[in-house]
Parts: C-alpha cells; sequence; structure tokens
C-alpha cells in the first residue's frame, strides 16, 4: 500500500478560475498552501480505485507522519480515520450510546461535565489532533476558575470559553454594592478536577483503536487529591471544637449586640455546622454521641426517628433508605434487600445490590414503625399512595433526600452533638460492628457496595472510652448502647414509638 505527500494551494487562474495546482508561482513561498497526502486506499465496491486525501498540515514533516500513522492502520485491517471528526461531535456521539447504558444521574453529570468543560475548552480540535498539552492547558484554566489571577496575568482565552458557559447569576435584585456574577463562585476542588476528567478519559479510551491510536489523556497531570479520610470526634477533638465555636459565638452575639438585635438560632446552626471546624469533612460521632443523639430523638418524639437509627445501625446510604419497600424487608428472617433507591436508578454500583441483615433492634424499631404507618395509613384512606415505601411522610408521601439531610443536621444541632454529615452515618456503623465484636470482614459484607470508611475509626485506644460510657447516667439504656449487648429497645419507649 502506497501513498504521497505533496503541497497545493487553492490559488486559480484569473482568467479560466481553474485550480493551478502544481503551476502556482507561490507555491514555494514559505507558508504558501499547506501539505497534504493520498495513500491506495481499499477499495469499496464497484471501484477499480479509490484515494482519499488528507490535509492540509502546516508542515511536511507532520504530512508524512500522519500518511505513516494511516497507512499502519489500513494495513491492520483498522477503519480509515474520519479526520475532520470534531471533539465536540465525537463526544456527542459517545454520550448518545452512554445514555443507553447509564444511569439517569450519572448521565447528567457526564452530559455537564462535557457541556461546561471538554466541548468549550477542547470541542474546536479535531480528534485526531487533540494532544495531551490541550487537556493539559485545560486543567490548568480549571483551577483558574473563581480565582483570583496575579496582578499580571490575564485569562487565557480558555479560561475565558469556561467561565462563558457557566450559569449566570438570575437574581432580580442584588445588595448594595455587589456586582451581577456568575451563578456560582466556588473554585473547583482538585477532587472535583479529577471527577471531571474521569469523563474525558473515559471517552478517549473508547475512541482507541477505532478513531485515534493512543488516548492523548496520557501524560495529562491533575492537581494531587488528599485521600477522604474519617476521624471519630474523641473527646480532644470536641474540646477543641467547642472552644473555636464558643469564640465564634460570643463574637457574633457581640455584633449582634451591635446591631441591636438577638443572634438567631439559624445563625448559631450555621457556625456549629462550619465546616472548618472539623477536623476532616467526615467526622464520625462516638458510641455516646450517638446514644445522646437518639435519646434526644427519643425525648422530642421526632416522627422519622426510625429512619435514622436504621441509618445507624445498617449503614445504608440515603438514597437507598429511602428507596426501601415492606416487600423488599423480611423482618423474621432480619433482613433488607436493596434492589431500588429513591430516585429510581438501583443502588450506585452493581455491588450496591445486596442483603443488609438487620440487628434485633433494627427489627424491633421497624415493627415499631409499620404500625405508626398502618395508622397513618388508615387515617388518610384512599389518598394514601399506592407506593410500598418504607419510610413516608404522615401523608404517605414520599420522603425527599435532601430535607432528610436538613433535618438530620438540625437535629443534631439541637441534640447538642458534634456536627456529622447524614452520609457519614454509614461510616460509624463499620465501627459499631466492630465494637460488638463482629469480624471485620463480615462488616465489609454488610457494607458492600461501598469502602468500609470508618471500619477501623474507632481505634483500640478509644475503646475503653466506648466501655467507660456505657456506664454514664445519661447514656445508659440508649438503644445504641443496648442493642451493643444484642437487647432489645427500652419497652417504654417501643410503647411510646407504637402509639
Amino acid at each position: 500500500m502506497k501513498g504521497s505527500v505533496y503541497r497545493r494551494c487553492g490559488c486559480r487562474d484569473p482568467g479560466t478560475r481553474r485550480p493551478l495546482g502544481q503551476q502556482c508561482p507561490d507555491l514555494k513561498k514559505r507558508g504558501h498552501g499547506g501539505w497534504y497526502f493520498r495513500y491506495d486506499a481499499p477499495a469499496l465496491a464497484g471501484q477499480t480505485r479509490r484515494r482519499p486525501e488528507f490535509g492540509p498540515f502546516e508542515t511536511k514533516k507532520r504530512a508524512e507522519e500522519e500518511l505513516a500513522a494511516e497507512l499502519a492502520r489500513v494495513g491492520g485491517g483498522a477503519p480509515v480515520t474520519d479526520r475532520s471528526l470534531l471533539v465536540r461531535d465525537y463526544l456527542d456521539t459517545w454520550l448518545a450510546g452512554k445514555k443507553l447504558r447509564l444511569k439517569p444521574d450519572a448521565y447528567t453529570s457526564y452530559a455537564e461535565a462535557c457541556e461546561l468543560y471538554f466541548k468549550p475548552g477542547v470541542g474546536h480540535l479535531r480528534l485526531v489532533e487533540l494532544r495531551d498539552r490541550h487537556l493539559q492547558d485545560l486543567v490548568t484554566a480549571m483551577t483558574q476558575i473563581n480565582q483570583p489571577l496575579p496582578d499580571s496575568e490575564k485569562p487565557s482565552e480558555m479560561l475565558r470559553r469556561l467561565v462563558a458557559v457557566r450559569a449566570d447569576d438570575t437574581r432580580k435584585m442584588l445588595p448594595n454594592g455587589e456586582a451581577r456574577h456568575k451563578k456560582s463562585t466556588k473554585p473547583l476542588s482538585s477532587a472535583r478536577i479529577e471527577r471531571e476528567f474521569a469523563v474525558i478519559r473515559a471517552a478517549l479510551n473508547d475512541a482507541i483503536p477505532s478513531k485515534i491510536l493512543i488516548s492523548p489523556f496520557n501524560g495529562v497531570v491533575l492537581p494531587r487529591v488528599d485521600k477522604a479520610k474519617s476521624l471519630v470526634w474523641t473527646p480532644a477533638r470536641e474540646a477543641r471544637f467547642r472552644a473555636e465555636l464558643g469564640k465564634r459565638l460570643a463574637g457574633a452575639e457581640a455584633a449582634a449586640d451591635d446591631e441591636d438585635r438577638v443572634l438567631t438560632i439559624v445563625e448559631r446552626q450555621a457556625l456549629w455546622a462550619a465546616r472548618d471546624l472539623r477536623p476532616v469533612p467526615s467526622m464520625v460521632w462516638m458510641p455516646a454521641h450517638a446514644g445522646e443523639f437518639a435519646d434526644y430523638l427519643d425525648r422530642t418524639g421526632e416522627r422519622l426517628a426510625v429512619l435514622f437509627i436504621v441509618a445507624m445501625y445498617t449503614g445504608m446510604r440515603r438514597d437507598e433508605l429511602l428507596g426501601l419497600t415492606w416487600s423488599e424487608i423480611d423482618l423474621d428472617e432480619g433482613a433488607a434487600s436493596v434492589l431500588e433507591t429513591a430516585s429510581g436508578d438501583g443502588p450506585k454500583s452493581e455491588a450496591g445490590d445486596r442483603v443488609v441483615p438487620l440487628s434485633p433492634t433494627a427489627v424491633t424499631a421497624l415493627r415499631a414503625w409499620r404500625k405508626v404507618q398502618v395508622t397513618d395509613r388508615l387515617a388518610w384512606g384512599p389518598d394514601w399512595p399506592g407506593k410500598d415505601r418504607v419510610f413516608t411522610r404522615e401523608d404517605g408521601t414520599e420522603v425527599p433526600g435532601q430535607w432528610t439531610s436538613t433535618r438530620f443536621e438540625i437535629l443534631a444541632f439541637r441534640a447538642g452533638v458534634p456536627p456529622v454529615r447524614f452520609h457519614d452515618l454509614r461510616h460509624g456503623t463499620a465501627s459499631l460492628l466492630k465494637r460488638r465484636g463482629v469480624a471485620l470482614n463480615a462488616a465489609f459484607r454488610r457494607r458492600r457496595g461501598g469502602a468500609v470508611a470508618g471500619a477501623a475509626a474507632l481505634p483500640g485506644r478509644l475503646q475503653g472510652a466506648a466501655d467507660r460510657a456505657r456506664d454514664t447516667p445519661w447514656i445508659r439504656g440508649s438503644w445504641l448502647l443496648v442493642a451493643l449487648d444484642d437487647r432489645m429497645w427500652r419497652p417504654d419507649r417501643l410503647r411510646r414509638l407504637a402509639g
């Protein structure tokens, strides 16, 4: 199989308007015209010869390299590369195929990554001409979003394109002195950039070998991401947290006094929930904290207390809990099958499709909760929705996921315990199982579908603190530590819950 490299331009004869081709007097001038190549491609049906043309290229060397690569591909039986295919067009085709396999939420995140970053950043380039330097420039531009630039540095063209496609602030009225800006003002974290680039990496890998020989992602350096870890709210960490919180509350109260007003509960909760007061974003409660929280739910008669209890004691994700149906729970056998989620997408991964064992405490709590729900169903009659969800509102409607996390934060603040996220309850589950003497591999089986981030969150030197908490008057008898002894809830608490 042969090929040739040549140079030509678009000049035409003034009289005949025919292309001059090789007769153009300016063809030998530097920068005039471009370099092309042809090769003898496999003939199609009904053809005797086919010589496709590719170009233009800036240099002869580049044209020769592309010719060699194309001959190697065609000689190996690979399809002929479409050199006119742009990155944005390839991403559209790739996303259309992914939509058939991805869950709706996953597909939405893939499409958002392409629309916000890869199409405006490198979408105008030809796929075969995309190089690692282009992607590296995109990484740099993404790290500069919503970040101040040095005085002497102007935003790059790529950064301008990325900012232009971001959503605008649509507020009708702005506070005095505030200029109109984009809706999101937060810089992109290193972890966010890594997640977004996982999309383009997958897209480029899928393009091999039908459209490109190697992935231009190879050699791209992403910002360093610190591995997420969970830490326990030890007494020392809690004391440091409360000391700093006290200082901030004092400053906020002084500022409120100057304005002749009282610091609101919402403002106090915002200070308590400040992320920079926590050693790491993912914090785990000690058993005493979980017990104090459960006692508060008991004292206040929180309607969905069982939802938080089951979350702490099974390690299930929020969406999995809210998607549970009674038909997938066997209270006699003490097991719950995770087959769907509240969003309807199914578990997060194939490993998330699992059977979760329920402790005697969780089984008893769910039995009592079912009585409450049956009473509500009878009260609402035909207006009760037809879904078989385990956790519902009083009228039978589904419990929103974000509302669940917000409600949990409010209750934890009112209970006076250190802040943790609702998701972090599942990290503490493995520690509780370990405290009960459950083998760590059993904890892994129970927590399939995600890393057991909190499996060893309660180090051995803290087990004594957990033992001492058992003898503390305010925690003695709480559902959590009673459960550690494989006993049921207190009968009086069950009677109140069952009504």
